[in-house]
C-alpha cells in the first residue's frame, strides 16, 4: 500500500471510467445546478463542476438565484425541476442563506435525482443496504479505501465527527457489507470522553471533524490507516491562506501505515463521485435500471 494516498488518481480512475460507460451508452446526463447568493467558495466549487461535467459530456444547467429568494420560492422551482423530464440530477449548493432551511430543501428534492444524497429517503435506503444515492464525501472515503485496497473487515474503525453528510452516513457504509467494509465502526464527537485512547486502539481513522490538526501524532499508532475529511483555511505567520485537515499531517505522516494529503485527498474524489450519481440518476431515469444494479462494481473496480 502507498503511504501517501493520493486522490487525484482516484478521480481520474472514475472520470475514465464515467466517459467510456457514457460514450458506450450515447448517454448526455443533464444536471440541474442550484446557487442561492454568491459566496465565493461555493461559485468556485460550482464552477468546477461545470468543468468537470463538460470533459464528460454530461450537461449542466446552472440556476444563480439572489441571497434574497424567499424559502417558498426555492421550493418551488425545485418542484418545477423534480417534474422536468429532461432533468436526471439535482444539486444544490451549501451553503443557503440564513432563513432557508436546508430540511425542508432536502425534503423537496425527489429521491430519484437527488445526486448529493440530501433527501432523507436515501440516508433511510443506506442505512437498510439498499439501492439509492449514496453522499459524495462518504461515497469518496470508501471508493478510496477501494482503491488502495484498505479492506476494513474486522477491523476497528473510528470516525471523527458525527455529522449527517460525512459521519453517519459513513458510518452507514463501513457497517454493510460492500466489499472492503464490515468494520466494526466507533463514532466520536465533541462530547466523546478520552478521545486519544479510542483513536489509539483504531486501524483506520476518518477524521471529519472541521478542526485544524485535531489528530495528533501521539494519539495514532505506526499501522493505524489516516483518512482526512477536513479541509481548514488558515492563516500563516506571512499571512498568506493555506487548507490543511482535521489531521496533522507533517507530524503523523512519518508514524502512520497511509495517509491522505490535504489539498490532493478525499476532496479530490468528491465532484468524481457527484458525477457518478449524476450518470446513475441518467440511467434510472431513462429506466436502464439493469445497469444500475452492481453500479460500484460496474463504473469503479478494486485495483
Amino acid at each position: 500500500m502507498e503511504q501517501i494516498l493520493s486522490g487525484v488518481s482516484v478521480a481520474k480512475e472514475i472520470k475514465n471510467k464515467l466517459s467510456g460507460f457514457i460514450r458506450e451508452l450515447s448517454l448526455v446526463p443533464h444536471m440541474a445546478l442550484v446557487q442561492v447568493g454568491s459566496d465565493p467558495a461555493s461559485g468556485f466549487y460550482v464552477q468546477n463542476i461545470i468543468k468537470q461535467a463538460a470533459k464528460l459530456g454530461c450537461e449542466v444547467d446552472l440556476t444563480e438565484l439572489p441571497e434574497t429568494t424567499r424559502e417558498e420560492e426555492l421550493l418551488q422551482f425545485l418542484n418545477k425541476l423534480n417534474d422536468d423530464a429532461k432533468v436526471d440530477g439535482i444539486m444544490i449548493q451549501k451553503p443557503l442563506p440564513k432563513h432557508i432551511s436546508d430540511h425542508k430543501v432536502n425534503q423537496t428534492v425527489s429521491p430519484d435525482k437527488d445526486i448529493d444524497a440530501v433527501n432523507p429517503v436515501n440516508l433511510g435506503l443506506l442505512m437498510m443496504e439498499s439501492s439509492g444515492f449514496i453522499p459524495c464525501t462518504p461515497y469518496a472515503v470508501y471508493l478510496m479505501m477501494r482503491y488502495y485496497g484498505i479492506d476494513a473487515t474486522g477491523k476497528k474503525l473510528c470516525i471523527i465527527g458525527r455529522s449527517n453528510v460525512v459521519g453517519k452516513p459513513l458510518a452507514a457504509i463501513m457497517l454493510s457489507k460492500k466489499p472492503c467494509c464490515n468494520a466494526t465502526v466507533t463514532v466520536c464527537h465533541s462530547k466523546t470522553k478520552d478521545l486519544p485512547s479510542i483513536v489509539a486502539e483504531s486501524e483506520i481513522i476518518v477524521a471529519a471533524i472541521g478542526v485544524p490538526a485535531f489528530v495528533k501524532e501521539s494519539w495514532i499508532t505506526p499501522d493505524s490507516v489516516l483518512i482526512d475529511v477536513g479541509i481548514n483555511e488558515v492563516s500563516g505567520t506571512d499571512g498568506k491562506s493555506s487548507f490543511i485537515g482535521d489531521i496533522d499531517y507533517n507530524a503523523c505522516l512519518n508514524k502512520a501505515k497511509a495517509i491522505t494529503p490535504v489539498p490532493g485527498g478525499v476532496g479530490s474524489v468528491t465532484t468524481a463521485v457527484l458525477l457518478m450519481n449524476l450518470v446513475k440518476a441518467a440511467l434510472l431515469n431513462r429506466k436502464l435500471n439493469k445497469f444500475v444494479d452492481g453500479f460500484d462494481d460496474l463504473i469503479f473496480n478494486a485495483k
